[in-house]
């Protein structure tokens, strides 16, 4: 590409059909920012012309700087070589920043030439309007100093006030829309070199400027005698003036809180880390000491960037628990935060900021856990965790032990919790024992909702030191090093007692034949009744025993082909002065009626004394014919009903 500069007069005939320039970081009133002159401008042509040039041909563009109050100049003409397509657009060129030395306001436009640099027929384009502004407010001269209109500045003045106003004289030179206060407060009257505590635009362009200066940074200055202020005036191109003069107004006020304790934790203090633990004891933040306290003053504690209500400052040290809430509010639950921020302010009554901050302590959080969220977080109890199931080597029921297993160790499993990671620990816990009697380790390839047993079974001395219990209450936690849940306790009925055998049940209707049959000639007939009596003799029950009777029909005599619909369970709850109970079985369709030819039923009896099983009868059978001699079946319509 070709670019070549020109000094040609432009013409004021000329007749604009193209669209204006858009000039990069140009301000909608054609304001250009004071920082953007000092680097080249890019303005770009945003919207081909009717007339591209082809392969082989150029078109040539000549750009025209007209600055107001003097003679329009080509300064820069670019050659564009064919192709040149709507692909290429929008097309940048860049002025050199040489332009922008001095304020002026220039009209800046473009022409169009097709295959020669000199050609007299061109298209022209809409003006653009580009303001240079290079001098500040006052254009150099001293700033007269501004005034405060409170004087003097007293507690009891600012009891009701939430800024203060200061009237900076507005007959400076150069006075434009925008202009800008920028103000400075000081203990000295020493001039100012750091940033500025507040700023003000205003609009008018004659008159005073009054300046509202917010209370709380008034109340820095507390303990000094004198405040003074020093302004600066900014106009909207970013000119910035020199200091102003310096004004002042005596104070006297209250001291600020200062020197104030980095902040402590001691749930972290002790052990470099707060986890659920802490935060079921309480996590809280102590402010140890400051200087200047006021009886009024209020403490805001900040965790982690959350807020906490403000509270009285009754004594000191002050200790401000922190809830659960805020202690997770950034799903600190979720993952381990390390160097989380901690902090506190001191602030007056009365006073609307947030007062003074003290040094941030940094803490490391840790809220993981092995297993879903407990909907009651942080307490240790998690309902949502499954049951641990327990199961001996005889007995063979769930969560109920005898005697009969103490042959060797007792199993444990139970359902595996959501989203396990390898290395997580389950600790099961038996009553009576401080460490945990069993352990399972999470595996690579373990899955949630499997049923796993724990890695090894609970030795039966374990089970001996608790003793019998027909409510042991056993549980298990989830460990990833560094929080536990627990899960509910499961009740494990516990009987270490050798169980009582007692004698078997009776059939009193079958005394009265020959081989002790139950038959169509028994009385009562059996399908009315079949009575069972459990006596104990000679062993003695206690009233309030539970007796559990167990009957059972047999398609063959002795106990052949059990018939499982027949299997029927009764209760009774033994009686004071009671040596023996008699139960009856009367459902005839369901419990004799199926028993015909030489069949048979069963009973026994268990008995439970306080919720654990203490003895149990051996199994009585009974031989059952309905049959009669004519080759039918007796029943309750009559011998040969059936």
């Amino acid at each position: 590409m070709d670019t070549t500069s020109t000094g040609n007069a432009i013409n004021t005939n000329d007749t604009p059909t193209l669209p204006a320039l858009e000039v990069v970081n140009l301000q909608p009133d054609g304001l250009l920012p004071v920082k953007y002159l000092f680097s080249d401008l890019e303005i770009q042509i945003t919207t081909p012309w009717s007339q591209l040039p082809p392969s082989g041909t150029s078109d040539w563009i000549t750009f025209v700087w007209d600055v107001k109050g003097a003679a329009g100049d080509e300064f820069l003409t670019v050659e564009l070589k064919g192709p040149i397509t709507d692909a290429d657009f929008p097309y940048s060129i860049f002025i050199s920043s040489d332009y922008f030395q001095t304020s002026a306001t220039v009209e800046i436009f473009y022409r169009i030439r097709n295959e020669f640099s000199d050609s007299q027929v061109y298209e022209t384009s809409f003006t653009r309007t580009i303001i240079i502004d290079k001098n500040p407010p006052g254009a150099g001269q001293v700033l007269n100093p501004a005034k405060f209109l409170i004087n003097p500045i007293t507690e009891s003045a600012l009891s009701n006030q939430l800024s203060v106003e200061v009237e900076v004289p507005g007959d400076y030179l150069d006075r434009k829309t925008g202009d800008t206060v920028l103000c400075f407060l000081r203990g000295s009257d020493t001039p100012p070199t750091g940033l500025d505590i507040h700023r003000q635009a205003f609009a008018p362009i004659s008159g005073p400027m009054i300046v509202n200066i917010p209370v709380a940074e008034i109340r820095k200055f507390a303990g000094f005698p004198i405040l003074y202020l020093f302004y600066k005036l900014r106009d909207r191109a970013g000119n910035t003036s020199g200091n102003s003069l310096v004004g002042y107004v005596p104070i006297d006020l209250t001291a600020p809180p200062a020197n104030l304790s980095m902040p402590e934790v001691p749930a972290y203090d002790s052990d470099l880390l707060v986890n659920r633990a802490d935060a079921r004891a309480v996590v809280s933040v102590r402010v140890r000491q400051y200087d200047n306290a006021m009886p009024d003053d209020q403490c805001v504690v900040e965790w982690d960037g959350s807020l906490l209500p403000a509270v009285p400052v009754n004594t000191l040290p002050l200790t401000v628990p922190v809830p659960w809430s805020v202690l997770i509010a950034k799903g600190a639950n979720l993952r381990r935060i390390i160097d989380l921020p901690v902090r506190y302010y001191i602030r007056r009554a009365g006073d609307t900021g947030q007062g003074v901050r003290s040094r941030p302590k940094q803490v490391t959080v840790d809220m993981t856990i092995a297993g879903q969220e407990n909907p009651l977080a942080p307490a240790l109890l998690n309902s949502q965790l499954a049951l641990v199931n327990i199961q001996g080597q005889v007995s063979n029921v769930p969560n109920v032990l005898d005697s009969r297993d103490s042959v060797g160790p007792v199993r444990a499993y139970f359902t595996l919790f959501d989203k396990p990671v390898e290395g997580q620990k389950v600790n099961l816990f038996w009553p009576g024992q401080a460490a945990p009697v069993a352990t399972y380790t999470v595996k690579l390839n373990d899955q949630a909702g499997a049923v796993v047993e724990f890695d090894n079974p609970i030795p039966w001395p374990v089970i001996q030191a608790a003793g019998s219990n027909s409510t042991t209450l056993v549980y298990y936690q989830t460990d990833n090093g560094v929080n536990q849940q627990s899960s509910p306790d499961q009740i494990v009925a516990v009987n270490l007692i050798t169980p009582v055998v007692y004698s078997k049940p009776s059939f009193p209707q079958s005394f009265l034949h020959s081989s002790r049959f139950l038959n169509c000639d028994t009385q009562p007939p059996i399908w009315q009744v079949v009575n069972v009596v459990v006596n104990p003799a000679p062993n003695v029950l206690k009233p309030g025993d539970l007796v559990v009777l167990t009957w059972q029909g047999f398609r063959r005599y002795l106990n052949e082909d059990a018939i499982l619909s027949t299997a029927h369970t009764m209760s009774h709850v033994w009686q004071a002065g009671e040596t023996s109970h008699t139960f009856q079985i009367t459902d005839y369709e369901n419990l004799i009626k199926p028993l015909r030819d030489y069949s048979a039923g069963s009973a026994k009896y268990s008995v439970v004394r306080n919720g654990v099983e203490i003895g149990y009868s051996d199994t009585k059978y009974v031989p059952i014919d309905r049959k009669n001699g004519a080759g039918g079946f007796c029943g309750p319509s009559g011998t040969g009903s059936e």
